[in-house]
């Protein structure tokens, strides 16, 4: 049977990678005052790396450079488009974050998610997001009053101690409860209803109903006696035929008839 492979998730058609991308170049450029330096140019190389479609990429150079808090002229903004053209492009976050000096700090500081660091690699960096993650999640379920793993039950294992499985322990206990249990059920509680233990006083069998007797209710020995006293009272006759050891006609009939 041939193997259909699953359907691939979509991502967000509106997304814009390349001018997220910008964005970032300009936050670190700002964060480390690049436009007073003498490789002000760096940022501005990678900054047009990322803007192929524009109209008039001299004018938007001179815009980037405005927003990263410095000023160039026409003619800086033509050579460095120049520049940008001959230069190799480092365009994965890694070598993109090497050819500006980027680091974990500051790209944690800024918030980049497109740009790596120079001194954490990629490797690096997911295993780090991942222990942050857990310890966020860690965190709300303490908010929310959960235990950690080392005080729940399976930490002593009290199924051990009596000799039986795990889930032989669990339904054992599954039904306990901080109150007394009733002789009725939930939905039909009566003011007779009392404790099923042993305190709740004498007379209840062994499960949880009281004899006949404390009831007030005849038990099967006595019901058979009253039905022998009534029988006493009747016709030698009757009785006969309530035993049916006296044939009548409707019998005879009865007979012939099968």
């Amino acid at each position: 049977m041939e193997r259909v492979p699953a359907p691939r998730r979509r991502r967000n058609s509106n997304f814009d990678f390349a001018a997220k991308r910008r964005r970032e170049i300009v936050l670190h450029a700002r964060h480390v005052g690049a436009a007073e330096t003498e490789d002000f140019s760096r940022w501005l190389i990678a900054w047009v790396w990322h803007n192929p479609n524009a109209k008039d990429q001299i004018w938007s150079v001179m815009e980037c450079a405005r927003n990263m808090g410095g000023k160039i002229t026409e003619a800086e903004a033509s050579d460095i488009t120049e520049q940008a053209s001959i230069t190799r492009k480092h365009r994965s976050a890694d070598n993109l974050a090497r050819f500006l000096g980027v680091t974990y700090a500051q790209r944690q500081a800024l918030r980049l998610t497109t740009i790596g660091s120079v001194n954490v690699k990629k490797r690096a960096r997911k295993e780090l997001r991942k222990r942050r993650d857990r310890m966020a999640k860690e965190q709300r379920r303490r908010v929310l009053g959960m235990r950690p793993q080392s005080e729940s039950l399976s930490a002593p294992k009290p199924w051990e101690k009596l000799g039986m499985s795990r889930a032989a322990w669990y339904r054992r206990n599954k039904h306990r409860s901080r109150g007394e249990t009733t002789l009725s059920a939930a939905t039909f509680l009566s003011g007779g209803d009392r404790p099923v233990s042993p305190e709740g006083g004498a007379g209840l069998s062994e499960r949880g109903f009281a004899s006949k007797k404390a009831r007030g209710l005849p038990s099967s020995q006595t019901a058979t006696a009253m039905a022998a006293d009534a029988h006493e009272a009747l016709p030698t006759e009757l009785r006969l035929l309530a035993l049916g050891l006296v044939e009548t006609d409707w019998t005879k009939n009865l007979a012939r008839a099968a």
